[in-house]
C-alpha cells in the first residue's frame, strides 16, 4: 500500500510541475500570482 501511495505522490509532483505549480509558486489548485510592486504599476 505504501508504494502504491509513493507511486501516486510522485505522479501528483510531476503533474504540479508541469503546470508551474511548485512550492515556490505556494503551491495550489491554481497557479499562484505575485501581486505587481508599486513601481512595475
Amino acid at each position: 500500500m505504501l508504494k502504491l501511495m509513493k507511486k501516486w505522490l510522485k505522479k501528483y509532483d510531476e503533474w504540479c510541475a508541469s503546470l508551474g505549480l511548485t512550492p515556490e509558486n505556494k503551491r495550489s489548485c491554481v497557479p499562484y500570482k505575485k501581486e505587481p510592486n508599486r513601481d512595475d504599476r
